[in-house]
């Protein structure tokens, strides 16, 4: 069991950073559109988010070696004193098992990731993390880009709920460790409350966010290439999800 979730957990892993990481370097200051509010603080931001998938990585990793069977005696007794407490070490079972959210959380990173990649190569130099045109840039509309509009955006949605998915499994590390800290009524209510916030700030967030800045790629887009950019809109209407949005 533990050697299944620590495959999944690896894939979706490296799908998850490589979908979290710039392919290109900043654009130059004078074809960048003019930085406003969060977009001054994305370098950090996506920073900040690389850094902190990485430890919950490393440490989930840890905790499955730990109990995998390929793991010597000695440093599996060491690991899972070290990582976890020892009223959840007889629950080795569950938070070793890739249960339905962790699953389907990883094989969301590693679509998203997959959608991320095929976009960095469709837009080559000119995909960046900030809003940019290039002299040189032509509008791509081939591909999926001829299905909707901002596949990237949809790479980056499904990398970060997949993400929300694996790390709020309640029968996951994380979600165990915050309710060991309780009795078992009151962590498993403090669990539930957890996640609900944590899942309804990460959809505001998002939406907002989302929202926000696909209408300012939109209205630089529709700047920049004029009636190339309208007949394309008509063409493809749908921004995220092919017939719902």
């Amino acid at each position: 069991m533990a050697v299944a979730k620590l495959l999944l957990l690896i894939l979706s892993g490296v799908a998850q950073l490589y979908g979290q990481t710039p392919p290109n370097v900043r654009p130059p200051t004078e074809h960048l559109r003019e930085q406003r509010g969060i977009e001054r603080g994305l370098p950090f931001i996506t920073w900040l988010g690389r850094a902190l998938f990485c430890v919950w990585v490393l440490f989930e990793a840890a905790v499955l070696v730990a109990f995998a069977n390929f793991t010597p005696p000695t440093l599996a007794h060491y690991l899972s004193h070290v990582l976890l407490p020892s009223k959840l070490l007889p629950q080795a079972a569950t938070l070793t098992t890739a249960t339905p959210a962790f699953t389907i959380g990883s094989l969301l990173g590693v679509f998203g990731g997959l959608l991320r990649a095929y976009c960095y190569r469709a837009l080559g130099a000119h995909f960046t993390f900030e809003l940019s045109i290039r002299p040189t840039q032509a509008l791509v509309t081939h591909g999926l880009y001829g299905v909707i509009r901002h596949p990237s955006y949809t790479g980056s949605l499904a990398l970060v709920l997949g993400w929300q998915l694996c790390v709020l499994d309640r029968q996951g590390v994380i979600m165990s460790l915050i309710a060991s800290g309780w009795d078992s009524n009151i962590g498993q209510a403090v669990v539930t409350a957890a996640s609900t916030c944590v899942w309804a700030t990460t959809v505001c967030m998002l939406y907002l966010w989302l929202s926000k800045r696909m209408n300012n790629e939109d209205a630089m887009l529709e700047k920049n290439f004029g009636e190339e950019w309208r007949a394309w809109a008509k063409r493809v209407p749908y921004r995220l999800v092919p017939g719902v949005y």
